[in-house]
């Protein structure tokens, strides 16, 4: 299977799934090409709470996740690895 077809089978599940994809920017390109929102964690946040769908996928951290979360209670928020850390994040208590 190629990327594209890859990326085609994303595209399809977040149509079937009204869900919008938001992406740190230093991830991967191909991830890149087929977000609904890429920027810094302070623009995924305002995104996150303004995203018109039910379901969000974050590509980034899990502060980010959580902080979709709280700014979108109502939706549904995944995180795409669960184990993706900050290290500066995680010096706090």
């Amino acid at each position: 299977m190629t990327i594209r077809n890859i990326q085609d089978e994303i595209l399809r599940l977040k149509k079937a799934t009204n869900t919008a994809v938001l992406v740190h920017s230093y991830q991967n390109r191909d991830i890149v090409e087929i977000a609904d929102f890429v920027g810094d964690s302070y623009k995924l946040s305002v995104d996150a709470k303004n995203v018109n769908a039910d379901n969000i996928l974050f590509c980034g951290v899990h502060f980010m996740a959580e902080t979709a979360k709280i700014l979108a209670s109502q939706k549904r928020v995944f995180l795409a690895n669960q184990l993706a850390g900050c290290p500066m994040a995680e010096q706090m208590d």
